[in-house]
């Protein structure tokens, strides 16, 4: 099958989609016909890894006549991600020539997404011409069961689901800290997306027995969005004991400093499916998370680590019942690293393979 993935990343190593769909890609790869065409100018080194890899730079710009055979008539295309405009219009052209596309909207189409703060910008860009890119794709390839109910509140479009998965570490955590908890969250420093304003304030009303049990939690990431409005935020809570903001790591320093944490921190309003979330549970370590990650299901049913709705009381009483349940560390990352195996990339690959097969 000859399958053209059409991408627009930058060069945010914050950012899980910079670090899945070239991976995806990759596994794809060894079983499918794959060109994945990127369609700014930039490129990341590990990207260069992937054989497949192009920009459209190469080809002078974003049309099937400008690409090689067999790739100037695919038997399908795939977007990864959503609302950009290149993609739309690339779209259009897909339709015109009918070739069917499938669409990978990383949470975009959730019905939080939809209705979050720029609500009412999105509800204009789908009346002209979203809704109809929606529509017209073959289906949608949702990373999450929880990411394809709430966006099928909305979208009806066919659908399946495949998740992001993730290349088991050399490393798993088998000992955890006896008289601390170290948490860590790595990722985008978005206040909102992220919820971690919900998380700071829910931090600083139970201070005192967070610091009682020695709790810790080092926040992660690049020196753009919210960052500084974080670290403002945490001095205005007073609550520098129990939770750092620091840069965003990567590589042996992301692994050094994961494999020195006990807990895995993520409370998301929206999310489709966080790759540094896996990448933690394919350490072992176990995870705190909200609904908003749309992995809570699965935290749950695994025993995984903690989860709770997307509130701030939520975040705080769960926060103490971490506390009072710290012995259950060991136990739960043992039961992380047994869930992490259900995204490994090759297996992915081969249900994406058999789903396309069965659309097509």
């Amino acid at each position: 099958m000859n399958i053209l993935y059409v991408s627009h990343l930058n060069t945010n190593v914050a950012a899980g989609p910079n670090w899945s769909v070239p991976a995806s890609v990759n596994a794809q790869s060894k079983i499918d016909n794959v060109l994945w065409l990127n369609t700014t100018d930039v490129i990341m080194e590990h990207w260069k890894v992937v054989k497949v890899f192009h920009n459209k730079a190469e080809f002078g710009g974003i049309h099937l006549d400008l690409l090689p055979s067999p790739f100037n008539k695919p038997d399908l295309a795939v977007f990864e991600g959503f609302n950009f405009k290149d993609q739309v219009v690339f779209s259009w052209e897909l339709n015109r020539k009918k070739v069917p596309y499938i669409i990978v909207p990383r949470g975009s189409l959730t019905y939080e997404a939809q209705h979050n703060h720029s609500w009412l910008k999105k509800k204009i860009a789908h009346i002209l011409f979203l809704n109809s890119y929606v529509r017209k794709a073959r289906a949608i390839q949702y990373l999450t069961t929880g990411e394809e109910e709430s966006s099928k509140r909305t979208f009806k479009t066919r659908s399946f689901v495949i998740p992001n998965g993730f290349n088991t570490p050399n490393k798993q955590k088998v000992e955890f800290s006896k008289d601390a908890i170290k948490a860590i969250f790595i990722g985008r420093l978005d206040m909102y997306h992220k919820g971690i304003d919900m998380l700071l304030d829910a931090i600083a009303q139970i201070k005192p027995q967070l610091e009682e049990a020695n709790f810790h939690l080092s926040i992660h990431g690049p020196r753009r969005y919210d960052y500084y409005k974080i670290g403002e935020e945490i001095k205005r809570l007073g609550i520098e004991t129990v939770a750092t903001l620091k840069d965003e790591i990567a590589g042996k320093e992301k692994e050094s400093e994961l494999m020195q944490s006990d807990l895995f921190v993520m409370t998301s309003r929206l999310e489709g499916h966080p790759m540094g979330l896996i990448e933690a549970l394919s350490y072992g370590i176990p995870c705190f998370v909200s609904r908003g990650t749309n992995m809570l299901e699965e935290i749950r049913h695994s025993d995984a680590g903690w989860t709770c709705e997307v509130t701030t009381d939520a975040i705080k009483e769960t926060l103490l019942r971490i506390v009072n349940e710290k012995n259950l560390l060991c136990e739960k990352g043992g039961k992380a690293l047994a869930l992490s195996k259900n995204y490994q990339w090759d297996k992915l690959a081969e249900q994406f393979h058999k789903e396309v097969e069965s659309i097509l």
